[in-house]
């Protein structure tokens, strides 16, 4: 798990950098792609005995991928919607992401249950699938105009401070 997370926290910075530059849709095809390929990689080729950093490695690449997805679909998102539409476009994407959230673990248990690689062929599933509307919005809407993309912006540190009382204490 910490692989996955480490690969999360290594590749969205340049994946977001990068979907800054080219059409967003065309980032998310190619990270839902590669996120396919390195679990099928690892489960086809990377035998059962292999030593432990070859997984680490492979977990860590497809964290990599899969994490930072949602962000740069956000992204996407926001350039296409209105300035007045932002809270409702993100409302909308998190209800759709509870119901991912709601519905996955019952869709992968079942798939787990009934199949011998269920959970690699429901996440597979997943992601080809998000490759797949991502071409297919690439086909049915031009890009948005740069002027209509957002700027990544390094927010500077805010210092957040908290105060403890001993009970029966003063300030």
């Amino acid at each position: 798990m910490a692989c996955g997370s480490l690969g999360g926290f290594l590749l969205t910075w340049p994946l977001g950098g990068l979907s800054d530059r080219l059409d967003r849709r065309l980032v998310i095809v190619a990270v839902a792609l590669a996120a396919s390929a390195s679990l099928l990689a690892m489960l086809r080729f990377v035998p059962d005995d292999a030593r432990h950093w070859v997984f680490f490695a492979c977990v860590t690449l497809f964290g990599g991928t899969v994490i930072p997805t949602y962000s740069i679909v956000i992204a996407h998102v926001n350039d296409t919607v209105d300035k007045g539409e932002f809270v409702a476009a993100s409302g909308g994407l998190l209800i759709l992401q509870g119901a991912g959230a709601a519905a996955g673990p019952v869709v992968a248990g079942l798939a787990m249950s009934n199949f011998r690689y269920g959970l690699s062929g429901t996440i597979l599933t997943a992601q080809l699938l998000m490759a797949a509307w991502g071409l297919y919005r690439i086909l049915a809407r031009p890009m948005p105009a740069d002027a209509d993309r957002g700027e990544f912006v390094v927010e500077p540190p805010v210092p957040v401070g908290t105060e403890l009382l001993a009970e029966g204490g003063t300030r």
